[in-house]
């Protein structure tokens, strides 16, 4: 059949609005397209708003508390961030500022972090926000953050907003400062704004108020581990909680291990025993207690391996210098920055490091509260916590020994400028190599020499000499008659005894001990001549200055023929001939010479390094004797200025500078 002479042009294509309508027949193909229904909305996530509950008192962060109270108002300004490491009580001061925020009547939200965006949006809609809106706008981030706080600023109660471990800003705003207040974190007129945060950088805050939090003092660390162990009282908590630093997380743990394990530790003192041997101990036992969600920040161990992960997201450098100054700064021991060269630190582990890396992976560590930038003796230092420090050791494996071989060569690099950093750093380094090197013992008792010398520079002679005796036995089991290591244990075991004035005994050792190299090692092998050097000290204790002089010389034209004019140790040959040369009384030539060996000093190691001190103590003593004691008062003076704080006043360098300054009319 065919088609009607008008059915012309009646195929219709393309997207249709509306109804089709066909008046008469239809003839030809007709294509309609429909377009799809909008998807359903997703729904909302189901998150919790509800605050974390305190099981016991908050201890240590009254005024901390007040602070924050006084100024939760409606309509603060700004909002407010509580910043500081993990582990350190910020979820428990805002858990606890949240009791008080409820109990006066306003509704508190609690956003955890991981899903920011979904907490928001179901704050609004508890504060009167449509539901189905809420899931129309969630899909755009911008819109949906208008209409969070347009129903957030006119809520009709007073509400307080914790956004809680905000430790990656670009939850809040991926885009933007969280300080700008163009995403989830903003002021308004309808409540507070707390958040809590690792990361200290106000640059990223501002013009919000950064709150600090710090470890607890020694009685507030103390009840709280009472608090947690269950106890009225509970012996020994108080030197627990100082060997836990004050860190709240660790007291919470070492309390809940004491509630529940009361065979095993009967007391604080047990554990503290325990934790002696390896504090991982704490995470061990505590482990099967943590229960809930999120336990990685619920265990020590969780906390500082998230810490190095968020760290390490802004610099690969940062985590490898992390595990480096908790080797030099074990003990919580300020790090000076000098100590830290960059030039020494460009190979492995670290990762192309100038200046510029150096300042920013610092920077980060600093920022996410696991170093802090402090001044020590008048200069810039870094210091690690020592429950922070041990800890990070305490997770080194073998794929740390390169850093290992860092942390001793800059130990070496300036020896005797910071004794009490080296003893420290060194006996942590020897614990290291014995657990990680099993099968090198001279690693082991390298370390644990250099342990001994640095205790000879604080004055620790009798504990030098204990550790320089196990060390000597076992470099001859393992090592040899004539290793090295073996030749410096014995070396140093007689400069302890030189020092503690058995005058005959060392000499005696000293001068078997250079037959002993000379024979194995040569006579102009260096330490040959490091122990010739101390064959004069011993001739000088016994004051035949003469056979100093002609010793002194003898040694002199061998060190500067193999070392150098200005080699550090030919420097001290020509300060002991000088002395030498005073006590002969060839005063004019003494006091020429030990001034040019200062000059020599500063030039090669600066006006504050301990040598250069060492060398201001021999003009001190001369000019005492030539009679210019203005000079000798002077010099004095400021040798205790820095003795004393670095050294102690028990020192024998501190207490022989003030027999002088008493001696001196």
């Amino acid at each position: 059949m065919a088609s009607p002479p008008d059915a012309h042009d009646n195929a219709v294509h393309g997207a249709v609005s509306g109804q089709l309508v066909q008046a008469r027949d239809i003839h030809g193909g007709v294509t309609i397209n429909v377009p799809s229904p909008p998807p359903a909305p997703v729904p909302l996530s189901d998150v919790s708003l509800d605050l974390p509950r305190l099981a016991t008192a908050v201890r240590g962060r009254d005024e901390l508390l007040d602070t924050l109270g006084a100024a939760m108002a409606v309509g603060a300004p700004v909002p407010h961030i509580l910043t500081g490491p993990g582990g350190f009580g910020k979820t428990t001061v805002a858990a606890a500022l949240a009791e008080r925020a409820r109990a006066d009547g306003w509704t508190v939200f609690w956003v955890r972090p991981g899903n920011v965006a979904a907490s928001m949006l179901e704050a609004a809609v508890e504060a009167g926000g449509s539901r189905a809106e809420a899931e129309q706008v969630r899909p755009t981030r911008r819109q949906a953050a208008r209409w969070v706080w347009r129903h957030l600023d006119q809520a009709p109660r007073p509400w307080l907003l914790v956004i809680d471990n905000a430790d990656r800003p670009e939850e809040l705003d991926p885009e933007n400062r969280p300080g700008d207040q163009l995403g989830w974190m903003r002021a308004s007129p309808g409540g507070f704004v707390l958040v809590t945060s690792r990361v200290d950088d106000p640059a990223q805050w501002a013009p919000a108020h950064v709150h600090r939090i710090g470890e607890l003092g020694r009685e507030a660390a103390t009840t709280a581990l009472t608090d947690h162990a269950g106890a009225v009282d509970l012996p020994g908590a108080d030197e627990l909680a100082d060997r836990l630093g004050g860190v709240p997380l660790a007291v919470f743990l070492a309390g809940r291990i004491l509630a529940t394990h009361q065979v095993l530790f009967p007391d604080a003192r047990a554990l503290l025993a325990r934790l002696d041997q390896d504090v991982s101990a704490l995470d061990a036992l505590a482990a099967p207690l943590v229960t809930g969600g999120d336990t990685e920040r619920r265990l020590l161990s969780g906390v500082w391996e998230l810490s190095l992960r968020l760290v390490t997201e802004h610099d690969v450098n940062a985590a490898p210098l992390l595990r480096l100054l908790s080797v030099l700064g074990s003990e919580g021991s300020p790090v000076p920055l000098r100590r830290l060269p960059v030039s020494d630190l460009a190979d492995n582990p670290f990762d192309a490091l100038d200046e510029v890396a150096m300042a920013h992976a610092l920077n980060a560590l600093v920022v996410h509260g696991l170093v802090t930038l402090t001044t020590s003796l008048e200069e810039r230092a870094l210091r690690l916590h020592p429950l922070v420090s041990e800890s990070v050791r305490a997770g080194m494996t073998d794929d740390d020994l390169p850093l290992l071989d860092v942390a001793e060569r800059l130990l070496s690099r300036e020896f005797g400028n910071d004794p009490a950093l080296e003893r420290a750093g060194y006996t942590v380094l020897h614990d290291l190599n014995t657990r990680l090197r099993p099968h090198h013992p001279q690693a082991a008792l390298d370390t644990l020499v250099s342990v001994a010398h640095a205790q000879i520079r604080l004055g620790q002679r009798n504990a030098a000499r204990a550790i320089l005796r196990t060390a000597l036995e076992g470099a001859r089991d393992r090592l040899g008659a004539d290793h090295p290591t073996t030749f410096r244990a014995r070396h140093l075991l007689a400069e302890s005894r030189l020092y503690q004035g058995h005058i005959d005994e060392a000499e005696r050792a000293l001068r078997a001990l250079v037959a002993d190299k000379e024979a194995a090692l040569g006579s102009d092998a260096p330490s040959t001549l490091d122990t010739r050097y101390l064959v004069t000290l011993a001739v000088g204790r016994r004051e035949d200055w003469n056979a100093v002089v002609d010793e002194s010389r003898r040694l002199l034209a061998d060190r500067v023929r193999v070392s150098g004019d200005e080699h550090p140790q030919t420097l001290f040959v020509k300060e002991g001939l000088a002395y030498a040369l005073f006590r002969t009384g060839d005063a004019d030539t003494a006091l020429r010479e030990m001034r040019a060996v200062r000059a020599a000093r500063v030039r090669t190691v600066g006006e504050h390094h301990e040598r250069t001190r060492q060398v201001d103590l021999y003009l001190a003593v001369i000019a005492r004797d030539m009679g210019d004691h203005a000079a000798a008062r002077r010099l004095c003076e400021r040798l205790l200025d820095h003795w004393l704080p670095k050294l102690g006043p028990e020192h024998q360098d501190t207490v022989f500078v003030r027999e002088i300054l008493d001696g001196l009319p």
